[in-house]
Order: structure tokens, then C-alpha cells, then sequence
């Protein structure tokens, strides 16, 4: 077998290395030789795991792995990654397949197996389904509920059912929709739907409290009791160091859990005043500086918007939820990214620090902003009065065509 590595240069890091018995040109043996002392000695630490990245051994990966779960070092960690990729790069080693996600009843301890919960991804407009059923002799009572960020419940329906009837009307959301609904813990479906009825107009679907009571009669009343399911897939703490996990958020957005994501036409009726104020102004300006002016209200807008702690939480939320239904079907780079994205918001970090949010926001500003130019250049068309702004715009194209 093969064993490349580079030579060990000489310098402090190395003599500290020979002054523990240990030899730079066999990092395998100075890797075994750390693990009785791992993390005492941080950049040690770090130059024998750059060694090993580059050493030909099958053994080697597997050697970094076990380490990397009892490492606390973020710059340890880094490097256990990088010498991972490498090594993976050249063949030497492969990362394990994930096991397969837990049944919901099983994530969250013993529960009452009767009772069963399903929820779909949360769509654009901050709208979800959610659904509950329990088996009660032959039959099966079952709620299923539409909900909204804001609004609270918008839909409620309850009855009785059977199994097979359960099954196909859920089939059928799916082929006519192409939402699927994915399996949660009853606990947190009913979670869900306290707080939706709580957000709902007052004296709206009167019946909630009590349908809920019949499905779930062993809830607990207190939120803190309930754990979030995202936190049987992921170590939540974990992924609040892994700064690679939120800086590759945005992959997110390619996922169907996250497609179309936009901010509430509200939250940027602000912000577009401004950009048209910068674009209007009746000072003459260079096209250069007047698209100077634009950008840097462009970017202050991410900055600013999202950074309320009402909309924080309501998105730190989303994040969270749509972390476990990622996570659920496997997607986990995307679930990771998804988590460090809820924590870092609600942490306080600056959104345009929260690569994701930071792209929701450009992105539902870009297309809002678009929309009323269009709207905008539409009333200019049908209109026969000419607006101060519309007729200095005039008198600088004049001036152009005469220059020419």
C-alpha cells in the first residue's frame, strides 16, 4: 500500500511533536498517540490531522471520524473536514450511509401508538396542512386543519373516517396538489394547533380545543414540555458551531420545501418607497451614482427588514420546521443549513449574516420592485398628466438625443 505524505518541515510545531515520542513521517502513529490527550493541544492537534489528509491508509478516515465527535476545537473540527474531503476525494475513504429516519412515534419516547400526525411543507404564502387521526375501535377520528403564519387556523375539518379512507384522501391531496404530508410526532402536530387556534380570530372554529382534547387527551398544556422533533434528528448545539452549515443555507432554496419562498408584500412596501426615491430624485445624478444609491438602499433593506424580532421568530420557525422535513426525507446538508439558520436568527446574528434569509429577502424585493415599475410604467402609459419626475426624465432623454 501507499503511503504518500508531504515531508514534516521543521519548526516549534514538530519539536513539540518528537518532545511527545511522536514522528511527523508516520501520522497514523501520531494520530493514536494524541487520542489519550485529545484536546489539550489544539494546533498539534490540527498539523498531524493535515498529515493524515494526505496519507494513503483505508484506516485513516475512519480514525478521523471517531475523533471528530470528541473534538470541541472549531479549527480542529475544520481540519478534520478538510483531511475527510481529501481523503474521500482519493478513494480512501467513504462516508457511512445515514440510517434510516425513526417512525414519528418513536422520536420523541413512548407514546400513545393510537394516535398519529402528519404535516406538509410550509408553501410560499406561510400556509401549511396539518393533520391528526386516532384509532378508536373501528373507526378513526381525524382532524385535518389548514393554517397560517399570520391568520392562525383559515380551515378546520373533523369527523370520522376509516383507515383505508384516511390513506386515499391523503394520496389524493398529494397527486392533486404535489404536496405530500410527512409523518411528525402527534406532540407536535398538536403543538402546531394550539398555537394556530391561539393566532385565530376570536370565536372561529369554536370547536378546536375539544376535537383536540378527543385525539390527543394525554397533551401536555405546556409548550417547554414539548420538544421540537428536530431535535431526535440533529444535535442542535452541533449545528450552532457549524459555521460551513449556515454558510451553505442558500442551498436550501433549491429544495422543494423551501421553492418560492418570498417575504409578505407588506414588510416591503417600505423599502420599495425608497428605491423609487432614489431612482425619481429630481436631482440630476450620473446613471453610475443613481444605481450607486439603489444598491445601497438595496442592501440596506436586507439588512433591515427581516431584523424585527416578530419576523426573526416567524422565520426562525419556518426554518426549524422545514429543518425536519428535510432532515426526514434525508436531505441532511440541507436540514443542517435550514437549523443553523433558525438558531442564528434567533441568536440576533445580522440577517445578512443568515445567507438564506439574506437571499429570501433579495429575492422578494427584487421581483416586488420589478412589479410596481411595471404597474408604474403601465399608469404612465394611460396617464395625461406628466408628473414632475416624468418630465425632468423627459428633458434628460431630449438632451441625450440631441448630443447624439
Amino acid at each position: 500500500m501507499s503511503k504518500k505524505h508531504r515531508s514534516a518541515p521543521a519548526g516549534p510545531i514538530v519539536e513539540r511533536l518528537e518532545a511527545r515520542g511522536l514522528d511527523a513521517s508516520a501520522p497514523l502513529a501520531a494520530l493514536d498517540g494524541l487520542a489519550s490527550t485529545w484536546g489539550t493541544d489544539p494546533e498539534l492537534e490540527a498539523y498531524v490531522i493535515e498529515l493524515v489528509g494526505g496519507f494513503d491508509d483505508d484506516s485513516a478516515g475512519a480514525k478521523l471520524a471517531a475523533l471528530a465527535e470528541r473534538t470541541s476545537s472549531k479549527a480542529v473540527r475544520r481540519e478534520i473536514k478538510r483531511a475527510l474531503y481529501r481523503l474521500e476525494q482519493r478513494g480512501r475513504w467513504k462516508p457511512p450511509e445515514a440510517p434510516a429516519p425513526p417512525r414519528a412515534r418513536d422520536l420523541l419516547g413512548p407514546a400513545d401508538d393510537a394516535t398519529e400526525a402528519w404535516m406538509s411543507r410550509i408553501d410560499p404564502l406561510g400556509g401549511r396542512l396539518v393533520w391528526m387521526a386516532r384509532r378508536h375501535g373501528s373507526g378513526v377520528a381525524s382532524l385535518s386543519a389548514l393554517i397560517d403564519e399570520d391568520a392562525g387556523i383559515r380551515e378546520f375539518r373533523s369527523g370520522e373516517t376509516t383507515r383505508k379512507s384516511l390513506r386515499e384522501a391523503q394520496r389524493e391531496i398529494t397527486r392533486e396538489t404535489g404536496i405530500g404530508l410527512v409523518e411528525v410526532p402527534w406532540e407536535w402536530a398538536h403543538e402546531v394547533l394550539r398555537r394556530a387556534f391561539a393566532r385565530t380570530e376570536r370565536g372561529r372554529f369554536p370547536e378546536t380545543p375539544s376535537v383536540l382534547k378527543a385525539l390527543a387527551p394525554h397533551a401536555s398544556a405546556d409548550s417547554e414540555h414539548v420538544r421540537h422533533p428536530i431535535d431526535a434528528l440533529l444535535d442542535r448545539a452541533a449545528v450552532a458551531e457549524d459555521e460551513s452549515a449556515l454558510a451553505g443555507s442558500t442551498q436550501a432554496l433549491a429544495e422543494p420545501e423551501t421553492g418560492g419562498w418570498l417575504l409578505p408584500l407588506g414588510w416591503l412596501e417600505k423599502a420599495l418607497d425608497s428605491f423609487s426615491e432614489a431612482d425619481s430624485s429630481l436631482v440630476v445624478v450620473s446613471p453610475a451614482l443613481k444605481e450607486e444609491r439603489l444598491r445601497e438602499s438595496f442592501e440596506g433593506a436586507v439588512a433591515t427588514i427581516l431584523d424585527a424580532p416578530d419576523r426573526r421568530e416567524r422565520f426562525a420557525d419556518r426554518l426549524e420546521e422545514t429543518a425536519y422535513l428535510l432532515a426526514r426525507r434525508g436531505a441532511e446538508a440541507a436540514a443542517r443549513g435550514t437549523l443553523a439558520a433558525a438558531l442564528a436568527a434567533r441568536a440576533g446574528r445580522p440577517i445578512t449574516e443568515i445567507p438564506i434569509l439574506a437571499d429570501v429577502t433579495r429575492r422578494s424585493l427584487a421581483l416586488a420592485f420589478e412589479a410596481r415599475a411595471e404597474r408604474q410604467a403601465e399608469a404612465a402609459k394611460s396617464s395625461l398628466v406628466m408628473t414632475p419626475q416624468q418630465a425632468l426624465a423627459e428633458q434628460q432623454r431630449q438632451r441625450a438625443r440631441r448630443g447624439r
